[in-house]
């Protein structure tokens, strides 16, 4: 046991990394990081689920039976298919 206390005091008499000073920092800013990118995934799964209720609930509601125009938009009464009675 006296061995690890040793090694253990050894340890805590070796100088300390600069880096570990500026560790906080670097953490908090790694913590707003994935807080953002949690709730921008959130907002994301939130839209995708309304625009598949949206679509579910208009595939629901009856509509109206789909009809031709009687004469297509733009053609003339002399279109050579209304000449040729067609």
């Amino acid at each position: 046991m006296t061995d690890l206390d040793q090694l253990l005091g050894r340890v805590a008499a070796m100088p300390t990394d600069a880096r570990l000073d500026t560790i906080d920092t670097a953490v908090m800013r790694g913590v707003g990081e994935r807080r953002d990118r949690t709730a921008a995934r959130r907002s994301l799964m939130l839209a995708g689920i309304v625009a598949v209720g949206i679509g579910w609930a208009g595939s629901m509601v009856p509509g109206a039976p789909a009809q031709a125009a009687p004469t297509p938009i733009g053609m003339s009464d002399y279109a050579p298919s209304r000449l040729l009675g067609q």
